[in-house]
């Protein structure tokens, strides 16, 4: 069995809403395809297998995939503010129950939040679980702008908590643009050093620790996070606040990370770091070469009953199947 986490679904719904925008994100159809511009230097087309679910199904068979947990694409609706923002998440939400309804063998939902009202928020979250039946909540790497760690985000996380239910951490417009944005393609670096970030400030500020019961993921085998864990425990006793966590690879290892490389050698290494327990099938689908982790998780250096819990035991126990 292979369960896929890490896949997106858009709707021409939203596309036509953010049409009426002017400032970012906004949408812009061109030659009959939705363009949506995130922001600066981050313009992503609505292909396909976003909204097509006989396309999205037809690949999945072709690579032997039984089911993907489906997530809103990039532009998420935070980015909008305001009462919006919650609109445009309830409708998100309203989309992602329809396509599971309609196959709800092959599908699962990761709510999606627009954090314009933190009470209208909340209420949101929970009607995702209780009446919508999704399995986990996507955040992205930061809020419109502020880090996951900002206190008006910790009811959240705490409600998560209670819910005992994953988290996953998918990067968005990152709060550091100056020279991410240019030259090197956003998904290709931005996308990274913002979901690093995310992670490590979610560790050192202790909300990995106080809300523990709630998994988090990071996808793209963790980012930069694995490769930098030793230095940061390195550098803690000569550059970290009293306050801050002093040996903040141990808390970090308490992610998840999806499999989601197009090398060998950066999943091997996630792999020889944190273990199988803590890595979850992940493709990306449909960006990039999203074939390309299924292929690599085939040939990882690991036992077969490893490689059965990356696979979708992991997320058997995560999802509670």
């Amino acid at each position: 069995m292979k369960i896929d986490v890490h896949s997106h679904f858009m709707s021409p719904q939203i596309a036509r809403t953010l049409e009426k925008r002017s400032d970012f994100p906004y949408s812009r159809l061109v030659d009959g395809t939705y363009h949506f511009h995130c922001c600066k230097g981050l313009t992503l087309p609505m292909v396909p297998p976003l909204y097509d679910m006989d396309t999205k199904v037809g690949h999945m068979d072709e690579a032997a995939i039984d089911v993907s947990i489906l997530s809103l694409a990039v532009p998420g609706p935070d980015r909008v503010g305001g009462a919006q923002a919650d609109e445009l998440a309830r409708i998100a939400n309203d989309l992602l129950a329809e396509l599971i309804a309609a196959c709800p063998d092959r599908f699962w939902g990761y709510a999606t939040l627009g954090f314009g009202d933190t009470e209208t928020t909340l209420k949101e979250l929970d009607r995702c679980f209780s009446a919508l039946n999704f399995r986990g909540l996507q955040l992205f790497s930061n809020i419109n702008g502020k880090p996951l760690d900002s206190p008006e985000f910790r009811p959240i996380f705490a409600r998560m908590a209670e819910l005992g239910r994953p988290i996953f951490i998918h990067p968005t417009a990152p709060l550091n643009q100056n020279y991410l944005m240019d030259l090197v393609p956003v998904p290709a670096l931005a996308f990274m050093v913002d979901n690093t970030l995310a992670a490590m400030r979610l560790a050192l500020s202790g909300m990995l620790s106080e809300y523990s019961d709630a998994p988090i993921i990071i996808p793209h085998v963790g980012a930069a996070v694995p490769y930098l864990m030793g230095r940061l425990d390195g550098m803690m006793d000569s550059y970290g606040e009293d306050e801050v966590v002093k040996e903040p690879s141990q808390v970090l290892k308490q992610l998840y990370m999806d499999t989601v490389a197009y090398e060998p050698e950066p999943l091997e290494w996630c792999l020889s770091l944190m273990g199988a327990k803590q890595l979850l099938l992940g493709t990306d689908y449909p960006y990039a070469e999203w074939r390309k982790p299924l292929e690599l998780v085939n040939k990882l250096t690991c036992s077969d009953a490893e490689r059965e819990l990356i696979l979708h035991g992991n997320s058997e126990r995560l999802f509670k199947v």
